[in-house]
């Protein structure tokens, strides 16, 4: 079967351009923090006190940061952010496997 270059030349230029929007979103992600809030309680005497902490791993670590109130939105959004990133440069991935199996036929 012989390749008609017009349409190989597109399949690589889709190629091409779905391979740099991969290095951008990866770029986005590693400005991104990773992880997930969570929320303690904590009792002093007859209080109780509410604190969040984002929780993550590092070199196989599970660890645990704190979250100041007026910064808490700001890191959710982030989050947010990161799980649309992931999902779309995840969608990306998939389409460029695709892509360079079919412009190898």
């Amino acid at each position: 079967m012989e390749k008609d270059k017009h349409i190989y030349g597109i399949l690589q230029e889709e190629l091409e351009r779905c391979r740099g929007m991969v290095i951008s979103l990866q770029k986005e992600l590693s400005n991104l923090p990773k992880g997930s809030v969570h929320r303690r309680e904590k009792k002093y005497g007859k209080k109780k006190y509410i604190y969040h902490y984002l929780k993550y791993r590092q070199s196989g670590k599970s660890v645990s940061k704190y979250i100041a109130k007026k910064e808490l939105e700001g890191v959710i959004q982030k989050l947010q952010d990161r799980k649309c990133f992931e999902k779309e440069m995840n969608c990306y991935t998939a389409r460029m496997k695709y892509l360079e199996k079919i412009s190898k036929v």
